[in-house]
């Protein structure tokens, strides 16, 4: 019933956001309602526009926990997963009150390059202080290319057509996590079996791929002329 409402509200509301604030107050704006959503939910993913970024993403924020349950009990995990999800609650706190000014479409590659480091480097370590550290990493990222697709969203589609197109946005972004769901559990025990590690160290070989791939996505967002193209913010229906 949640899901049922929250696919009429969340479309609605982020149309609502254009019509109420100036381009300039955006970004901040994108911020807060980042803060908002990781104060309420804590370790839930970030929406992109993009499916094949959320599958990397889901992949980690999925195979996290059997990872770190290799090494640790159930109460470790639960204080690490509170600590990597402040990243979210601090990056969403900073930028609700500076704000992205300019260099969007550079400021989204970096972010996501820097979160695919921070999961590579995470599937290599066993050390909860620097697995807590690089989870706090990882999460401060995803504020930061949320609030810049947002901004380059916002003012490149028609204000009259952003209720629509942000329905069709958030029903792409859910495919990348279906994916990460039905395929990374088994991904990672495959894995483990074959190598013989566990499913710990499974999880932890297919975190460092998604990583990778994720770094390798970002470069290829940097690469691209008509991402950077939208910055010009030219409103179309």
């Amino acid at each position: 019933m949640s899901a049922v409402f929250s696919a009429l509200l969340e479309p609605a509301f982020r149309a609502t956001i254009t019509d109420l604030l100036t381009e300039k107050e955006y970004s901040k704006a994108s911020g807060l309602v980042s803060l908002a959503g990781s104060a309420r939910y804590l370790f839930a993913p970030v929406i992109a526009i993009s499916s094949v970024v959320t599958l990397f993403m889901g992949v980690f924020q999925i195979l996290a926990e059997p990872l770190i349950l290799s090494f640790a009990d159930a109460k470790t995990l639960g204080i690490a997963e509170t600590v990597c999800a402040c990243g979210m609650l601090t990056s969403g706190m900073i930028l609700g009150i500076r704000g992205i000014k300019r260099h969007f479409a550079a400021a989204l590659g970096i972010s996501l390059m820097l979160a695919g480091i921070f999961m590579f480097a995470f599937g290599m370590n066993e050390s909860i202080g620097i697995i807590c550290c690089l989870g706090f990493m990882f999460f401060a990222m995803l504020p930061v290319a949320n609030n810049c697709i947002d901004y380059l969203l916002r003012t490149n589609i028609a204000d009259e057509a952003q209720g629509h197109a942000w329905g069709l946005i958030g029903f792409l972004s859910q495919i990348g996590y279906i994916v990460a769901y039905a395929v990374s559990g088994f991904a990672a025990d495959t894995v483990g079996i074959t190598t013989g590690l566990g499913v710990g160290r499974g999880s932890a070989i297919v975190i460092r791929i998604s990583g990778v791939c994720l770094a390798m996505t970002s470069v290829l967002i940097l690469c691209i002329g008509s991402i950077r193209k939208l910055e010009k913010g030219d409103k179309k229906s």
